[in-house]
């Protein structure tokens, strides 16, 4: 708990904040204006669980059947705490395994505790600094979010410094964004704009945006496949790294935006429940529109190999930023 909250004053009106809340055993808080309601598990990553847009009641947040589940020591890692949703993944993204005399953990950033500070609170905004110290290797993750009265936007940014005063590092980042149900549905839509390529990791194949081969077959990715599709991870080049998904149904889009210096490739997981193995066994139907700095999967000594690691000098820090944003038309 943080003594200099204890007496802070509570507002149930514009933009807020309510913190020092425990959720299934997690350290947790939520930011909120008039339309959007973020909850954010601390202890989890920093992990959104809510993000409700309070006028069409919609939470744009995935979670899988297994629903948020306590802390257990049995499942400590990143797969097995998976509970669908949006995760910061840093210094790995793609396996955990070893690096030198360090093991290097996937997703280490979205299962260990974070720290926050309000750096503002007041009904026009409220900004909140969450913190992670990597204990697999010396970086210091700084995430400032910030919400202004009457916008429906939720904005990210961040910085993350090499503490090492002499050893340079590398790193792979990004965001790993899933969608599934109750927003995502088989009537949702992807778009990009004009000039947006689709790319094959292992055939090394390309396409203009929407259209991909597989199996020999023409495919739509704009469009969502029908229950029980299997269909290959890719990665998109978005020339300027945007997307949006639209509910025909009732107009709700979410617009996403990011930094394509820090982030150029944006990964579509596509996961129709296909009649496959661990870890989701034909159950879950949901999307992937992840940005990295990698194509996939590469592990992080691969991409340092092939020129795609983040390369922190001594003391060096590497900034970016992600804003989402809901609307209705």
């Amino acid at each position: 708990m943080h003594a200099t909250n204890l007496y802070r004053s509570f507002r149930n009106y514009g933009c807020r904040i309510t913190d020092d809340l425990m959720y299934k055993g997690y350290r947790s808080l939520i930011v909120e204006n008039e339309l959007l309601l973020i909850h954010i598990l601390l202890d989890k990553g920093s992990e959104p669980i809510r993000f409700l847009h309070k006028p069409t009641d919609m939470d744009l947040i995935w979670v899988t059947r297994m629903g948020i589940q306590p802390a257990h020591a049995l499942f400590p890692d990143y797969q097995t705490t998976y509970t669908g949703g949006w995760q910061e993944m840093f210094p790995e993204v793609s396996y955990t395994h070893e690096l030198g005399d360090a093991m290097i953990h996937r997703g280490e950033s979205a299962v260990t505790p974070w720290d926050y500070e309000i750096l503002c609170d007041n009904e026009a905004e409220v900004r909140i600094k969450l913190t992670n110290r990597l204990r697999s290797m010396p970086f210091l993750i700084e995430k400032e979010i910030c919400l202004k009265s009457g916008e429906a936007i939720f904005r990210i940014n961040e910085k993350i410094t090499n503490e090492s005063p002499t050893v340079e590092l590398h790193a792979n980042w990004g965001h790993h964004l899933a969608y599934g149900k109750p927003f995502l549905t088989e009537a949702t839509k992807v778009e990009f704009s004009e000039g947006a390529v689709v790319c094959n990791p292992v055939s090394g194949e390309s396409w203009s945006w929407p259209h991909a081969k597989q199996d020999g077959q023409s495919i739509d990715l704009s469009q969502m496949a029908a229950p029980g599709t299997a269909r290959d991870l890719l990665y998109i080049e978005a020339p300027d790294y945007r997307y949006t998904l639209r509910r025909p149904e009732d107009g709700i889009r979410l617009n996403v935006s990011w930094d394509g210096n820090t982030w150029p490739y944006l990964w579509y997981w596509q996961n129709f429940q296909p009649a496959s193995g661990a870890p989701f066994y034909g159950c879950e139907y949901n999307i992937g529109l992840e940005m990295f700095n990698v194509i996939p999967k590469l592990k992080l000594a691969e991409a340092a190999k092939a020129g795609q690691a983040i390369v922190f000098p001594p003391r060096h820090t590497v900034s970016s930023w992600l804003t989402f944003e809901v609307t209705v038309s």
